[in-house]
């Protein structure tokens, strides 16, 4: 019993691994973090967590980032969120 819950720990852990290398990572480049914090917004409520990959409803209206036409930004709870233009994923939270 001991061996085979042992290696289902082994499985399971070997497909972690696979999953968390297959995640893709978006740097946001600085000037648009920047430019997001300097010029904050008013704050709109989503309903539900919003987190690094989530996607923002459709009803939620986008700022875009001047100089970064693949980026745009709303406040969440006074916190910058900047988000992907194309498919509204978010790709950078301020911590």
């Amino acid at each position: 019993m001991r061996r085979i819950l042992f290696a289902m720990a082994m499985m399971m852990a070997a497909s972690g691994s696979a999953f968390a290398q297959d995640a893709v990572v978006i740097e946001v480049p600085q000037p648009a973090r920047d430019y997001v914090i300097a010029h904050p917004t008013d704050p709109v409520v989503i309903e539900g967590d919003v987190a690094v990959g989530t996607t923002v409803p459709a009803d939620v209206k986008l700022v875009p980032i001047p100089d970064s036409p693949d980026y745009g930004y709303v406040y969440v709870d006074k916190q910058p969120v900047i988000v992907t233009m194309k498919d509204r994923k978010v790709v950078y939270m301020s911590k």
